[in-house]
């Protein structure tokens, strides 16, 4: 679990953890908070396509900026959990869209079709 973040730990992480599986979202992808605001914390939680298809590592691969053009592109590795995929990661202290999507440590994507995930970070 995370931990020195506002995802927190013990039993208010799995209860959190819990209710993001449960709130079956499509595709198995809750991001919290939303709306993102610009230098916050937030979580990605991933029990999709390649979590249903028994990946033992799920990464995220993300960056930031116009849908067809990321930049600061970066994959970080999930942590697995009874519930799913986990990570809290920091957003960046400007405006713009952070786009994401997952793979495995086979290689096999999920991109939500094709379209990715993308949220518009605020700036306060």
């Amino acid at each position: 679990m995370a931990s020195g973040s506002n995802f927190g730990s013990g039993n208010t992480a799995a209860y959190r953890l819990r209710n993001m599986r449960d709130a079956e979202y499509p595709g198995g992808v809750v991001v919290d908070p939303v709306p993102i605001t610009a230098g916050e914390e937030i979580v990605v939680f991933y029990n999709g396509l390649l979590a249903d298809s028994g990946a033992d590592s799920v990464y995220l691969h993300y960056g930031f900026g116009d849908s067809t053009r990321w930049h600061g592109v970066q994959d970080l590795r999930m942590a697995k959990t009874g519930f799913g995929f986990v990570k809290t990661l920091r957003m960046p202290e400007i405006s713009g869209r952070f786009n994401f999507c997952f793979h495995d440590s086979a290689h096999n994507w999920d991109n939500n079709n094709g379209v990715n995930w993308s949220f518009e970070i605020h700036d306060g």
